[in-house]
């Protein structure tokens, strides 16, 4: 039931909190692109879509791996 309860709200937040981050680095890279300091790498958003997609793949891995019973995982199946 815990599992379950903290399933859902992580799901239920992870959204909120990623637009939240989205947010506040959109703000840090508008500041550094008047103040002339952003990197050229930073200024493409190809580089970042390419960061967030491994950054979520891992996470799914992770969550995969604590969640479904295989046999050999899922430390918090039931």
């Amino acid at each position: 039931m815990v599992r379950v309860l903290l399933m859902v709200i992580v799901l239920v937040m992870a959204p909120t909190v990623a637009f939240f981050l989205w947010a506040w680095g959109v703000k840090i890279k508008e500041q550094k692109k008047l103040a002339g300091t952003l990197p050229e790498w930073q200024d493409l958003p190809l580089t970042w879509l390419a960061i967030a997609g491994l950054v979520f793949t891992i996470a799914g891995f992770v969550v995969m791996f604590f969640t479904q019973n295989q046999g050999y995982g899922g430390l918090f199946a039931s």
